[in-house]
């Protein structure tokens, strides 16, 4: 059963006092910049690629990746050559993907790297070519080249000790009949001979995983068997493990036996109704538990109905009675018009009926398009509207849901529903876990996922960023929001020239502190930026930037 939780922030870390972000003059030195050998690689995207959710992918994509676990940055520059800036103030090159010689073309994505420990990266460049890396104590690289690899983003990588694999997330754009989709394809490499000479990695697990709309934070647990994300509806797997229903175990077509359901259910645009044969003398012993999520119904202790719905309920008017042998549920869906293709997801033992009702309404809203008889009204045209014109207006209103998903059944061990406005500010990887800044009214409360066992999930708020949600959404021309793991200031990058700078406010402190940082380069965008404890660090087609923010945030 999946536990749905409230992220509740902590009231001892809201500032109730706090009232705005005051400009200060001060400014904020660039100590290194470097002109860089050859522009870093930008693919852009092609005039038949133009859904909401490939314009997003590319235009909020970081091209500068962090090291959480030694603060050292990576990118990859137009000869496919990676390059890694550690606290020595140079850049030094660590491998390169692709030579000069190869013929390459038709890239779908722009090239993505991915850490999960300080001795293992891996590499995409974007389109069918995985590189892993494994750096030794004398500083020696190695590299791997991953086979079955497809075009896409790394989101997340994480190596399993236990079981001496790495498993790698990585996201593209699907099309389905009706619309474009986010996919998350989950790939397990395992190491082989390790520390042999002819040590390898063989895939030996592919899973893809479906999600209408954007996915806005991805997380591996340690152990592997978990997966976080953030998005605004629920993950499907392609490949489900289907339920087995009582009467699957009977070879019908053998014997010639009737399948008969277990329940049978119909709906229209708001209601669900469904039916189950109970004796009247059981009448009085039926437990109907339902949650926004999940459905049971039980008799003496005997499952007829139990588990994860397909859509979100409104728990609060369910209504059940009983019309001779027969037991009628009534239940009311949250989003009303949506249609459900399942009651309970991966359940067989189940019918759905049709409702005449609505079929008549949609035949009758539909028979001009079928009429022989010209219509001579004169008036408006109809207007015709392609499935992908109607991403945006599909995902507006939405819920952000924090799912956390059990990769072996498939299904959400627990879930937060975060709302339409709590989104995320930003996230980034630390060494112990995942931290993610979710908007809270007007502020910006900054979550920890530590670590947790099959039943517990421990995400605990941490501190508070005061005001911060407000000034998020006045940033119109915003492109990356981010900040360092010691919380000290936040940084919002336009996509060209201008920086905003916050620190973060004491507690009970009424005015914080704001600096702006003008690069005064209007035709040269701002290509990636990471941050440090002591450093912002941005990345422009042909410069690398590195401010420090140390001595300002300290004062």
């Amino acid at each position: 059963m999946t536990k749905v939780i409230e992220l509740c922030p902590d009231r001892d870390l809201i500032n109730l006092k706090f009232e705005k972000y005051q400009f200060c003059t001060d400014e904020i030195p660039i100590e290194t910049e470097i002109d860089l050998k050859t522009d870093v690689y930008r693919l852009e995207l092609t005039t038949n690629r133009d859904s909401l959710l490939e314009t997003r992918l590319f235009a909020f994509h970081n091209h500068l990746f962090k090291n959480p676990y030694d603060t050292s940055v990576w990118f990859i520059d137009k000869n496919w050559v990676v390059w890694r800036f550690k606290n020595d103030k140079h850049l030094e090159q660590v491998h390169v993907i692709h030579d000069s010689s190869e013929k390459l073309q038709n890239f779908l994505y722009n090239p993505s790297i991915g850490f999960t420990s300080n001795d293992i990266v891996v590499l995409s460049d974007g389109n069918n070519c995985l590189n892993l890396l494994i750096t030794d104590t004398q500083e020696h690289v190695k590299s791997f080249i991953l086979n079955d690899a497809e075009p896409g983003v790394i989101l997340d990588v994480q190596y399993v000790n236990a079981a001496a694999t790495v498993m790698i997330v990585m996201c593209d754009i699907k099309s389905t009949s009706e619309k474009k989709i986010t996919r998350l394809l989950l790939l397990t490499y395992s190491w082989k001979n390790v520390g042999s000479k002819d040590e390898y990695f063989e895939l030996t697990n592919k899973e893809a995983l479906n999600v209408n709309g954007a996915v806005e934070y991805v997380y591996i647990e340690k152990c592997g068997k978990y997966l976080h994300s953030i998005c605004q509806d629920y993950i499907t797997f392609e490949r489900p493990k289907t339920k087995q229903s009582t009467n699957s175990n009977k070879n019908t077509e053998k014997t010639g036996e009737l399948n008969i359901p277990k329940y049978c259910w119909s709906q229209d645009e708001d209601l669900i109704t469904v039916w189950l044969t109970i004796d009247k003398q059981h009448h009085d012993k039926v437990k109907v538990n339902v949650t926004p999520l999940e459905l049971s119904v039980t008799v003496n202790g005997k499952v007829l109905i139990k588990g994860q719905c397909q859509h979100k309920l409104d728990e609060s008017l369910t209504t059940w009675k009983y019309e001779q042998d027969t037991f009628k549920l009534e239940l009311y869906k949250y989003e009303s018009g949506l249609m459900w293709n399942e009651l309970i997801k991966g359940d067989t033992g189940g019918e759905r009926l049709p409702n005449e009702t609505l079929a008549a309404e949609i035949h009758s809203r539909l028979a001009h398009l079928c009429t022989n008889q010209m219509d001579n009204k004169q008036g408006q045209p109809c207007l015709g509207f392609n499935a992908e014109q109607l991403e945006e207006c599909d995902l507006e209103g939405k819920d952000n849901l924090l799912q956390r998903i059990d990769l072996i059944t498939q299904e959400n061990t627990h879930l937060a529903m975060l709302g339409v406005n709590n989104h995320v500010l930003y996230t980034y990887k630390t060494k112990s876990g995942q931290a993610i800044c979710l908007r809270h009214d007007n502020d910006g409360c900054l979550w920890i996922a530590g670590e947790v066992n099959d039943s517990d999930w421990n995400i605990k708020h941490h501190y508070t960023f005061s005001g911060f949600g407000y000034v998020e959404a006045s940033k119109s021309n915003k492109k990356f929001c981010l900040s360092p793991s010691d919380g000290s200031y936040v940084a919002i990058l336009e996509h060209t020239r201008y920086i905003f700078l916050y620190k973060r406010p004491e507690s009970n402190v009424e005015i914080g502190k704001q600096w702006i940082v003008d690069l005064a380069m209007e035709s040269c965008p701002i290509m990636g930026a990471t941050a440090t404890n002591k450093y912002l660090i941005i990345l422009t087609k042909n410069k690398f930037y590195r401010l420090n923010m140390y001595d300002i945030i300290t004062k």
